[in-house]
């Protein structure tokens, strides 16, 4: 396996993981703050209105944001400009256009859906604001798989991850001194979306002048539509999927569950941002050696990256079965009813890190086609156990909907994978992950049994912290692979050069430092 691609990979997943842990904390802070100042009732108004503009933009995508980072990758690898012009030019305008009448539809029915579905007036005006939600979404989950395809992911965690939540904190702030409420929390989404669209285009053009995408282009949109649709309707069945949940609830159930379950699915998260990091690092690379044919280096990062996703999920996994009543009080202690959902959700979670990276694999392969098989499998049983589920089990019966769906759909794309590409995402190496699990989980139990006199919280808080020690501990003294110490070695050498240029104070790029490209598809916020 090239150690360049290994770095690039890590370098990749660091910094989406750093984003995305960013982002995380300032959304799971922002939760807990809307959660205690709205109220079941309004926080599941808030979802609701949130989960109809993901499921907008997610149709007028058509599937163009995973054919970006592909077509991008590719061509640009290949210093085809034409092909790249062509490509940004049928991959961002087309899906623009569709954002643009989606949101105009959200609108139009925003009263039909409020009353006669979810039986709740006050919705409707949410609806209405989500009509100027939904188009920039729609955009910046395109500029954003751009950037990714152009290996510039730093850009899009920068704008996404990092600016993003600190807009939306400022105006979120604004809007409490004025008197928050479920429609004042969904134009904060909606006004800091818009804002993020601005910041990922000034990227875009950054790296990407004006004045080389005016040359000529060869576009081929049959050929991006033929590859993207099946991703497309891949898609729109997994996204459906996965806010089925919360509308169900908001229908079957009450609007005042749906906030829960949100709340619930919020704390379990943060055991996917890693994963999403590494998936969202190693797409264009999986493109890149694919079209190579480079089968060997392909098996390897496959193998290595799918290792870290589990590695890294499995202490967030563990602080999520132990200890979920003391993580849903600091919602609230209203919203304690869904421990038992969080507990489900976290099997949910571990079952598709554990799965690594043979979804992204699959679509950079081309196998788009066995995608739309799975996600439609999938999003069948998930129906299916949700309509038989909630109405006797309520939040725990979704989310034993949603475990059934993931395994379901993740157990196909490992064996798919196996036969289709000829690899699996497993080796000797994942029995460490597990064995520093057991350790960390032992500890925690421990510490749970000696301070049950103590307070929930108290006891929460200081077994998640022998969690994090006893599994970082296990895991270094058990060693570290090749790959994790050129990955370590190479983040300690750049920590030194940066450190080095702070005390010269040292002007100009770093040694290491990229060229400019151009010099030679989402969670809803």
């Amino acid at each position: 396996m090239s150690a360049g691609h290994v770095v690039l990979a890590a370098k990749g997943g660091g910094i989406g993981f750093a984003g995305r842990l960013f982002a995380w904390g300032s959304r799971f802070a922002l939760a807990v703050f809307l959660a205690r100042l709205l109220g079941v009732e309004q926080y599941g108004l808030y979802n609701i209105a949130l989960t109809v503009a993901t499921l907008a933009s997610a149709f007028a995508v058509i599937g163009l944001d995973s054919a970006m980072i592909r077509y991008v990758a590719v061509f640009n690898a290949r210093a085809d400009a034409p092909q790249l012009r062509g490509s940004l030019q049928v991959g961002v305008g087309l899906p623009a256009i569709v954002g643009l009448l989606a949101g105009i539809v959200v609108v139009l029915l925003a009263g039909p859906v409020a009353e006669g579905l979810f039986h709740a007036p006050a919705l409707a005006p949410l609806l209405r604001i989500v009509g100027l939600l939904v188009p920039a979404m729609v955009l910046n989950s395109l500029l954003s798989a751009t950037l990714q395809g152009l290996q510039k992911i730093g850009f899009a965690v920068l704008a996404e991850q990092f600016a993003q939540p600190m807009v939306r904190f400022v105006i979120l702030v604004i809007f409490a001194l004025m008197g928050m409420n479920a429609g004042l929390a969904i134009l904060a989404s909606t006004l800091s979306t818009i804002a993020i669209t601005g910041l990922l285009f000034y990227f875009l053009f950054r790296h990407l002048p004006l004045a080389q995408l005016r040359g000529p282009a060869q576009r081929e949109p049959g050929t991006m539509l033929r590859y993207s649709l099946p991703v497309y309707f891949s898609n729109i069945v997994m996204t459906f999927s996965g806010n089925l949940q919360t509308l169900l609830l908001g229908t079957m159930s009450s609007i005042a569950s749906a906030g829960i379950f949100a709340v619930a699915n919020q704390i379990q998260l943060v055991g996917t941002i890693f994963h999403s990091a590494v998936v969202q690092a190693s797409m264009p690379i999986f493109a890149e050696l694919h079209d190579q044919g480079d089968r060997s280096r392909l098996a390897h990062l496959y193998q290595t990256t799918s290792k870290w996703t589990l590695s890294l999920n499995l202490p967030f996994f563990l602080m999520a079965i132990l200890f979920p009543a003391a993580l849903l009080e600091i919602f609230g202690r209203e919203f304690r009813d869904g421990s038992s959902a969080l507990v489900i959700l976290a099997w949910a979670a571990i079952i598709n890190a554990a799965t690594g990276t043979s979804g992204a694999l699959l679509d950079m392969t081309g196998h788009t086609g066995v995608k739309l098989v799975n996600s439609t499998l999938s999003v069948a049983l998930a129906i299916a156990l949700n309509l038989l589920l909630i109405p006797p089990l309520g939040l725990v019966g979704a989310a034993i909907a949603v475990v059934g769906s993931v395994a379901a759909v993740n157990g196909l794309r490992v064996v798919e994978v196996l036969w289709l590409v000829g690899i699996g995402p497993y080796n000797a190496s994942f029995a460490k992950p597990l064995a520093a699990a057991v350790a960390a989980s032992a500890a925690a139990l421990g510490i749970a049994a000696v301070l049950a006199s103590q307070s929930t919280l108290v006891r929460a808080g200081l077994g998640i912290l022998g969690i994090m020690i006893v599994y970082s501990g296990v895991l270094l003294a058990l060693g570290l692979s090749e790959e994790d110490r050129l990955v370590f070695a190479r983040a300690g050498t750049r920590f030194r050069r940066l450190s080095g240029r702070g005390a010269s104070r040292r002007k100009g790029p770093p040694p290491d430092a990229e060229p400019a490209i151009g010099s030679g598809p989402q969670q809803l916020p």
